[in-house]
């Protein structure tokens, strides 16, 4: 099958997002500093909401101990461990889907994504749609990327406190 425009969308929003719970992960690692092999373990069983859960409270952690911050939790790095949850959600619902494909009256090609919803307590099965046409999960790709950097900004920010300028100078000569 050919990699349609949304195919492609598809594919690059998920590894972007893989990309993002690695970025956690190494964030993790980076204010503990533990070992990558214990933390590799220890986060290897978790879902990635308790991974984000877990890492917003050692973060604000990490920020009282070195002076970042006396609010708890971090309240810039909490919004941005909100954005990572929701955009986790998305990334769930496009998973756990299934596709057709779409084709519309003006030629485009596109998708149909359906996920299948179960309601026991109504007894029924509910399979809402969404059609995805070209362009359309840009806005998901972009806030990706914008994550992603604010992740390797607060690493950064992880990595100056532990390293005071100063040490890192005198550590360089």
């Amino acid at each position: 099958m050919p990699l349609t425009p949304p195919l492609a969308e598809l594919g690059q929003f998920l590894i972007a997002f893989q990309a993002v719970e690695a970025s956690l992960v190494e964030l993790i690692i980076q204010v503990t500093h533990s070992d990558p092999e214990y933390i590799g373990a220890l986060t290897a069983e978790l879902e990635f909401n308790s991974k984000a859960r877990a890492l917003d409270v050692i973060f604000t952690r990490f920020a009282q101990i070195h002076g970042l911050t006396e609010q708890s939790p971090h309240p810039e790095f909490h919004k941005l461990m909100s954005n990572v949850q929701k955009l986790a959600t998305r990334r769930n619902d496009i998973v756990h889907s299934f596709y057709n494909t779409l084709i519309t009256i003006d030629g485009q090609v596109g998708m149909v994504r359906k996920p299948t919803k179960l309601k026991p307590s109504e007894g029924i099965r509910t399979q809402p749609h969404e059609d995805i046409l070209p362009g359309q999960l840009q806005a998901e790709i972009d806030e990706v990327t914008n994550i992603l950097k604010e992740l390797e900004s607060f690493r950064l920010t992880a990595i100056d406190a532990i390293y005071p300028e100063n040490e890192r100078n005198l550590s360089s000569q």
